[in-house]
């Protein structure tokens, strides 16, 4: 696959597509990356690479000439390609892929059974007062298939203007509506004060943000919340709700 250019006419003519990159040697021909693209987009990996992951992969594979390019569906207009993006990367999961984001129209994408209910009924639930807190809007940190410490860790950090209320003890994981996770809040600190594992961050040493420490809420709270459609009131444009407030 050294000659690059002798696909470029055929891509042309394949209207929107989705690809995988896989390596050649994995029999089970597993992708490492979904994309979506027209013309020669699935080539620009391999001639306009960068520092990520993704790229310092594909280049290691091309060199070795174990670089597999599937196109798995083509023919398609834009919406209905990223819709095929979004799907085969909720399938396999972001956690197992050198994709750094879900796709474009995954809201809402993978989810359960019992989550679609509560989404398309629209049976909302109320947090009760015992258990008032911050909901946090992750829909567009949230990935399907992303590991427990990072949802924590997109959850907990990095947020600006937090209220100062010590009632406000738990942390709700939301996206779409839809309640992930739920954590108990055990205090706030400085941006920045702890580590982070999935996510790089640049925070300056003279931020206002804040990020909580906490952990998993006992199982008998969880079981109130997650997976249901959580009721709460309009965020204007901020990445965070106050919940169970009266």
């Amino acid at each position: 696959m050294k000659n690059l250019s002798k696909f470029t006419k055929s891509l042309s003519m394949a209207n929107f597509y989705v690809y995988a990159f896989y390596d050649k040697e994995d029999m089970s021909k597993r992708p490492f990356y979904i994309g979506k693209g027209k013309s020669s987009r699935c080539l620009d990996h391999i001639k306009y690479p960068d520092e990520s992951p993704k790229s310092v992969r594909i280049k290691d594979l091309f060199s070795k000439g174990n670089l597999g390019i599937d196109i798995l569906r083509h023919g398609m207009d834009e919406s209905t390609a990223k819709l095929v993006e979004a799907t085969c990367i909720d399938l396999l999961g972001v956690g197992e892929l050198t994709n750094k984001v879900r796709g474009s129209s995954s809201l809402m994408g993978r989810i359960t059974l019992d989550e679609l209910h509560h989404l398309l009924l629209q049976e909302e639930t109320e947090i009760e007062p015992d258990h008032a807190g911050l909901a946090f809007l992750l829909n567009s940190t949230y990935k399907s298939g992303m590991s427990a410490i990072a949802l924590y860790e997109a959850t907990r950090g990095i947020w600006a203007k937090i209220p100062k209320d010590d009632n406000l003890k738990f942390a709700y994981a939301t996206y779409g509506g839809l309640i992930m996770e739920v954590y108990e809040i055990e205090c706030w600190v400085k941006a920045g004060s702890q580590q982070y594992f999935t996510r790089e961050l640049t925070i300056p040493d003279d931020t206002n943000r804040s990020e909580f420490v906490g952990k998993i809420a006992r199982k008998e709270i969880r079981d109130l919340y997650v997976g249901k459609l959580i009721k709460k009131s309009r965020s204007h444009g901020s990445p965070f709700v106050k919940v169970g407030v009266k």
